[in-house]
Formats: structure tokens, C-alpha cells, sequence
């Protein structure tokens, strides 16, 4: 069984950073083949554009899902790109680390995307959602806020993280991973995470000792409930019978 680990944090030795070191070291204790990028360390260039391709389809004017198609099929895709795409479709299992910075990932894991999920070779128009290339593999996204838990509720200030996370999380949805049920882990940073509660253990040592045992149980995760294709009719529009999972997708719109 293969895995790959994407850290997304600016500092390796942060709390992100010692995460996804969990991550792999349990997988590989537990057997699996593991590869690993820290997208900071590693200098991936997070933006798209035509400096990236020596062979051009139009050098006249740059359209990216027209350039990611012709250097897929020419198999000209850029290196650290190409590194990342066979990495990602080798892997049984995808682990993406980061936190939860202005309601939304990093630039940077944004931008991973943009560009490791090339039209033409990871995605194309019949290969999405129910057909799409990682159709049964499976994606986890291990997350942290800066605030509290109460903060980040449902009735929180902040708002509900988890709701956040749902467009976050579509796009592995978009090329057919299973998304399990995402851990987010709050109030990283502040000098409460970091002092002993009762049992001895401060906020940072129990989310360890909890994202250890989610890595060894993660077989048993609860898959996040997506809309089949099936359940949609010939304009894509939700059939008025099909269940409702989120309010990003539902029969009756929650806009004021």
C-alpha cells in the first residue's frame, strides 16, 4: 500500500509540520511505501503560467487547461509537477496537513492543486466525480485553526469549520477520492494549547496522541457523503428525490 503526505505549513518544525511526521511514521511502522512533501521546504512554485512549459500549444496567449492538456499528452508536464501528479495517482491513501488561515488553505496548497491536478492526465470531462481517476482511494485532510473549538462552531464567531472545509475538500471529491470525515484540531498557537490540562496532558499532547490513533484507524473512518452523479439530472441540476448532504448542494437555497 502507497500514501503521500502533503505538508502545507511555512515552518517544517511547527505543529502542522510535527503532525504530518505522525503521519508517516505510523504508516510506514504499519508497512506502507510513504512519500513525502513539505511544499515550503520543497520550493514548489505555487503559480500557474506559461514560464512553466518549454512546449507551448498556443504561444500566443496562455490558457491552462489548454497547456496542462498538451504537455500531458506530449508528457513534457513540469518536474516538480509530474513528481507530484505520479505521486498523488500511485498513492492508495492522500494525507494533506495545513492550516486554516483567512477561512481557507494556504496560497500555496490552493495553488498545488491548480497545478498538480493537470487537465488532460488527472482529470478530464468524462473522468470526474463517480469516473474520476482516484475513484476508490482515499484523501484525509488533518487541519488546525488559530481559535477555539467554541469559536469555530456551528454558533461560533468564527463559524463552523467544518462547513468551511467542505469546498476545501470537494476538489478530491471532483477527481474521485473518497474524502474521509477531515480532523481539525483548534486553538494551535495560543498559550493555552500549550499548558498542562487535567490529566497531565496539555491541548497539543492530546491532539498527538488523537492524530496517532486516527492515522491507525483510519481504515474505519467515516467516508464524507458526496451526491452521486445519479443523483443529478441532464441540466446537473439535483433531482428533486436525491438526498441532501451539505447546503453547498441542496433543493432549496439558503442565500438571503
Amino acid at each position: 500500500m502507497k500514501a503521500h503526505i502533503v505538508l502545507a505549513h511555512p515552518e517544517s518544525n511547527s505543529f502542522n509540520g510535527e503532525l504530518s511526521r505522525i503521519s508517516k511514521s505510523n504508516l510506514q511502522t504499519a508497512g506502507w511505501e510513504v512519500t513525502y512533501c513539505d511544499l515550503y521546504t520543497n520550493g514548489f512554485d505555487p503559480c500557474e503560467g506559461p514560464g512553466h512549459y518549454l512546449e507551448r500549444s498556443n504561444t500566443e496567449q496562455f490558457h491552462a487547461q489548454t497547456e496542462q492538456r498538451f504537455n500531458a499528452e506530449n508528457e513534457t508536464t513540469p518536474h516538480d509537477v509530474a513528481t507530484e501528479r505520479d505521486n498523488l495517482l500511485q498513492a492508495d491513501l492522500l494525507i494533506i496537513h495545513f492550516p486554516l488561515w483567512w477561512f481557507g488553505m494556504p496560497a500555496i496548497l490552493k495553488r498545488w492543486i491548480d497545478r498538480v491536478f493537470v487537465y488532460g492526465s488527472v482529470y478530464r470531462g468524462e473522468m470526474r466525480y463517480d469516473t474520476g481517476i482516484c475513484r476508490g482511494k482515499k484523501m484525509l485532510a488533518c487541519i488546525t485553526t488559530g481559535a477555539s473549538e467554541d469559536s469555530c462552531s456551528f454558533n461560533g464567531r468564527e463559524g463552523d469549520s467544518r462547513l468551511l472545509a467542505w469546498p476545501m475538500l470537494f476538489p478530491f471529491r471532483y477527481i474521485g477520492f473518497d474524502v474521509l470525515e477531515p480532523t481539525i484540531f483548534h486553538g494551535i498557537g495560543g498559550v493555552a494549547s500549550i499548558e498542562v490540562q487535567e490529566g497531565g496532558l496539555s491541548d497539543l499532547d492530546r491532539y498527538i496522541k488523537q492524530w496517532g490513533n486516527v492515522i491507525r484507524n483510519h481504515q474505519k473512518r467515516k467516508i464524507t457523503p458526496f451526491n452521486q452523479s445519479s443523483d443529478f439530472d441532464d441540466r446537473k441540476k439535483l433531482k428533486p428525490n436525491a438526498p441532501v448532504y451539505s447546503p453547498f448542494i441542496s433543493h432549496q437555497s439558503t442565500t438571503p
